[in-house]
């Protein structure tokens, strides 16, 4: 080890001498440092000062820490002999040292690697100890005095001055700054990590609050920054330390967004981590979408009032949008209500036309976007695809590289699919519940059977994209029907489909060049189960189309993946980093660096024995410990003997200890294998990701055809563990399901679940497009509806069906209003959210369309609410929309008698000893009768509230006159039980006597009318 540089923090004589003299302060322990080594090194020391008081001059000085150095370096090095990593890393000894009046700080770094600045010094170009003078009247708890001493800003470095730059071009970030083996924050990201991820907070010497975590360890605390909502920036040091001659070149590498995640362990395998962009222009919207993980790119076009439709089935996890769309603050509000997404404002430029149109230019490396449909000028779609590739750009490929994997714009058009906006997605709970809002009790959670990431990916697009093609639709149904009738192709192609992991996101990390070595064995694995598929559904015809798929891409694929099976170990280390990815007798150059790590024992065992034969020092043993490297360690009784080659590295209480060319050489080649092992191994990984890359399209076609075949796969597993049934799918406008089942329910109730039929537009109905569900409350309606819409959408998914009997005709949309809460950000109340949900059936709803409403007018007044159910139920049935209106306007009921494709539906209830039993039937007919009272008490309403309830209820008489309003069914007589939705009025009688005129009536006349109105009276 080179011999320190030594800076005295004073050179004045006369201090140097009062500090000599000073031996109380001389004697005093360091209080962070407590070991017998340190108390050792103290005592020798404190020796050595007294023996040396008199000596002052700069030469002194010199030899004077010359001996204290070796003592303290002998005596440190002796303690973290055998400690991990002690071996030619830096040791990061630093002590502080009060001898005689001054501090001292010794550092040591491994040799032309491992630099270390000290506090206000600079990097070390060459091996060794950094010694440094403080002078000790400066307090180790005053950091501001000790700066205002030294004179320098702590954030006047080359490295802080580095970290400001890029803080100021990321803001809003949290900024991990890599500083060798960490990621520190400072400042008020240091305060923050602190708060959030619970980290140590500290100041050090400098005032500046930091905090750091250990760099391969960095994943688990992004994700939770992620999860909290922050977005963080990762700066990477692009150079290598060893070969910095001053700071060492950094730059921000990524910036992590929850829409921009890739890396297996912040993303949920099940879900696609989707960004989006949304630019409107006037009352036309443009949404383009994209996965990074995989790659893909697609964009939409729309009306501006069906965009939150379109986002909520897209379902982005970040939404970009132009800055001055927040000036919209009731559409951001609407965004925020609707999306559970973080909105992230970008600079209008970015979406502007010339910068859009340029920036997809150079991403794909054309001249022109027509070959995209898109306006070369970059007007319409090309504003939302630029703006978002901007993003990524600028996000995911900050050092400069491009995003080669990922692909063209795709434009999405209407015609394929059928369309579900946002208020039917949250009514059927298809993706999240609607009390909870979570996965759990969704259709999406009971069909979730698949097998690999792609395919839960999979599935879930398939629900909010129905297919409205007949022939697209059976093709679903044949291979699913193939499927179920032959359970050993199941089972086997289950456990085909076991191993496959999620190649498609595999794809998209090594196109960016952050695959793992995990990432690359799984994908070998995963690519190892295609010649098995591909044999099992040999000879099954309805699923030719995907067998032919996978046996196109079979025949480059599988040598690939057979290559890395023989290349790399079955348990791939976390990280290259830390070797041992490939077997050995791959290659040549890696086996030798390997051997010299593992078979170095013959060679010394031979050296040892050539040593002491020339040297005659039969004792003579070569050792090794990771502080010194490797060493002959000869008794005292023998050092006469020891050769002029011996030089001598150590002396100990026995022994002492030499090392040779020889073996000098021997060591750098050991000491450095293990180095040249892991820049080999990088070297032949880089090659296995460029053969990776190089099948990227046959990749990309085998994930999403093992995706297709594990969700039908899926659905025959459904079909067969739930009775389901294959529909029958027609052009007609027809819909005849027998013995139907709400999907959700019967997979938790079972043979307790209690089926039922819906007919519409059927002969043998009379062709009634509109049926009217009345009935109690908690009889079953709102499921009874919703189980129809449900059984529709499985149709169009290409899934069977819960049901003994079904045929659906094709539906362009489903419409599903239920329940409706307040949106107070828009300033909505709950009857206005459902007024404009309605509005939007009534305009968007075709004769093919299926629309179920529930209590639609409950928000308001009796008569208002009655009157526009009642005009609504016209509209729906002058159309002949199929419709399904469950209600407890009784009154309404009377619309079948007037229109005759209007037909009446009630849940059955049974009463018993004044109790009522939920039959959950549904039979032709209307009820008149709601049994909110009994209602109550289920609920646990206190009796003494349902009996004066019962009072009230036998003292009021109701009558509801709408018999003069044209076309108006007639007036009711009113029931034991009043209807929850009908207006007190006074009396017909009451109102004549009012009116009656008492002074001009004769005796006769007012006879007369006692009389008829006792006969009325006893009439009624």
């Amino acid at each position: 080890m080179a011999s320190p540089n030594i800076t005295p923090a004073t050179n004045d004589k006369a201090t140097c001498m009062s500090r000599w003299e000073a031996p109380t302060r001389m004697g005093t322990m360091p209080p962070r440092r407590d070991t017998p080594a340190i108390r050792q090194h103290w005592m020798t020391s404190i020796r050595i000062m007294q023996k040396a008081s008199p000596l002052c001059g700069r030469s002194s000085q010199i030899g004077l820490m010359a001996i204290v150095r070796r003592t303290f370096r002998e005596s440190m090095l002796r303690e973290v002999e055998g400690t991990p990593d002690g071996r030619r890393r830096q040791l990061a000894i630093g002590n502080m040292l009060s001898i005689n009046g001054y501090r001292t700080r010794i550092d040591f770094h491994e040799p032309k690697t491992a630099r270390r600045m000290p506090p206000g010094g600079p990097d070390l170009p060459v091996e060794g100890a950094t010694l440094s003078w403080m002078s000790a009247k400066s307090s180790s708890n005053d950091s501001t005095k000790r700066r205002a001493s030294s004179g320098r800003n702590p954030r006047d470095t080359p490295a802080m001055r580095q970290h400001a730059r890029f803080k100021e071009e990321n803001p809003g970030c949290v900024l991990f700054f890599r500083m060798g083996d960490f990621y520190e924050m400072f400042d008020e990201d240091a305060k923050l990590t602190h708060k959030v991820l619970g980290l140590t907070l500290t100041e050090r010497t400098s005032g500046i609050p930091m905090a750091g975590i250990p760099y391969h360890s960095a994943e688990a605390y992004i994700r939770k920054l992620i999860q909290q909502g922050y977005r963080v920036a990762v700066c990477e040091q692009i150079q290598d330390p060893a070969e910095a001659k001053g700071v060492v070149d950094r730059a921000v590498t990524r910036v992590l967004t929850p829409g921009t995640l890739v890396d297996d362990t912040l993303l949920d395998d099940g879900v696609a981590n989707i960004a989006a962009a949304l630019v409107i222009d006037g009352q036309e919207a443009i949404v383009s979408w994209a996965e990074l993980s995989t790659g893909s790119l697609h964009v939409r076009n729309l009306p501006t009032s069906t965009v939150l439709d379109e986002l909520v089935r897209i379902g982005p996890s970040e939404l970009i949008y132009p800055e001055s769309l927040d000036q919209d603050e009731a559409f951001t509000g609407e965004l925020a209500d609707f999306l559970q997404a973080t909105t992230t404002p970008r600079p209008d430029w970015t979406f502007a036309s010339r910068e859009a149109a340029d920036t997809l230019r150079r991403q794909y490396q054309v001249a022109t976007l027509e070959a995209w449909a898109l306006d070369d000028s970059g007007q319409g779609a090309a504003r939302a695809v630029g703006g978002l590739v901007r993003f990524l750009l600028d996000t995911q490929a900050a050092d400069g590289s491009a995003l080669s994997h990922l692909q063209p714009p795709v434009l999405v058009q209407d015609d394929s699919i059928m369309r579900i906006d946002a208020a039917t997605m949250r009514s059927l709970e298809i993706e999240r519940t609607v009390r909870g809002g979570t996965s759990e009790g969704s259709l999406l959670s009971i069909l979730q059977k698949c097998r690999t990431p792609m395919g839960r990916r999979t599935l879930r697009h398939w629900l909010c994209y129905p297919l409205q093609q007949v022939d697209a639709i059976n093709a679903r149904l044949d291979a699913v029907s193939t499927l179920l009738a032959d359970e050993a192709l199941r089972k086997d192609l289950a456990e085909a489909l076991d191993p496959i992991q999620d190649v498609a996101r595999i794809i998209g990390r090594c196109a960016m060049r952050r695959l793992t070595p995990r990432d690359a064995v799984a994908l070998g694995r995963s690519v190892s189960s295609l010649p098995r598929v591909t044999e099992l559904l040999e000879g099954h015809e309805r699923l030719g189309p995907i067998a032919r798929a996978l046996e196109t891409v079979a025949n480059r694929l599988v040598p690939m993946a057979r290559g890395i099976r023989e290349r790399c170990v079955d348990n791939p280390p976390a990280h290259l980093r830390e070797g041992g990815l490939f077997l050995d007798g791959f290659d040549q150059e890696l086996d030798e660096c390997r051997g010299l790590q593992r078979d170095g024992s013959d060679w010394l065992a031979s050296y040892q024995q050539q040593l002491s034969e020339e040297s005659g020092i039969a004792s003579l043993k070569i050792g090794f410990n990771k502080v010194f490297g490797y060493y002959i360690e000869v008794t005292h009784a023998n050092t006469d003997h020891v050769p002029p080659s011996f030089v001598r590295k150590q002396t100990l209480k026995n022994a002492e200890r030499y090392i040779t060319p020889d073996l000098k050489e021997y060591e750098e080649r050991v000491l450095t294998a293990e180095s040249r092992a892991i820049v080999r191994e990088k070297q032949l990984f880089d090659l296995l990701l460029n053969e990776i890359n190089s099948h990227a399209a046959e990749l990309s076609c085998f994930a999403e055809t093992i995706a297709e075949l594990d969700v039908l796969t899926c659905f025959a597993e459904i079909a067969h563990g739930q009775r389901f049934i294959r529909p029958v799918v027609t052009e007609e406008r027809t819909l005849r399901i027998k013995g139907g089942r709400h999907p959700v329910l019967d997979a938790s109730l079972g043979s307790n679940f209690v089926p039922n039929d819906c007919i519409l537009n059927e002969p043998e109905d009379e062709a009634r497009s509109l049926l009217l569900i009345t009935g109690p409350n908690m009889a079953g309606k709102s499921t009874y509806i919703r189980q129809v819409a449900l059984i529709t959408l499985l149709a169009h998914v290409g899934c069977f069906v819960p049901a003994e009997e079904a045929t659906i005709g094709l539906a362009d949309r489903i419409f599903a209003r239920i329940g409706a809460s307040d949106e107070l950000h828009a300033g909505r109340s709950t009857f206005m959210v459902e007024m404009t949900e309605t509005a939007v059936i009534l305009n968007q709803a075709t004769d093919r369309s299926l629309v179920i409403l529930d209590e639609v007018g409950r928000g308001t007044s009796t008569l208002d609410g009655l009157s526009l159910a009642w005009a609504i139920t016209e509209s729906l049935s002058r159309r002949s929309t199929r419709t399904l209106f469950a209600t407890h306007y009784h009154e309404l009921t009377e619309l079948a008698d007037r229109h005759e494709n209007i037909g009446n539906r009630h849940v059955a209830v049974r009463e018993f000893n004044d109790q009522i039993v939920f039959l959950h039937q549904i039979r032709s007919g209307s009820t008149d009768r709601s049994y909110g009272i009994h209602v109550g008490r289920l609920a646990g309403i206190p009796e003494p509230v349902l009996k004066r309830a019962r009072e009230v209820l036998d003292s009021l008489e109701v009558h509801h006159d709408i018999g003069e309003v044209p076309g108006a069914p007639a007036q009711r007589t009113a029931n034991p039980q009043m209807n929850l939705f009908t207006e007190y009025l006074d009396h017909p009688m009451l109102v004549r006597l009012r009116e009656l005129r008492l002074d001009t009536i004769t005796p006769l006349e007012a006879f007369d009318l006692l009389r008829t109105l006792h006969d009325e009276a006893k009439e009624s």
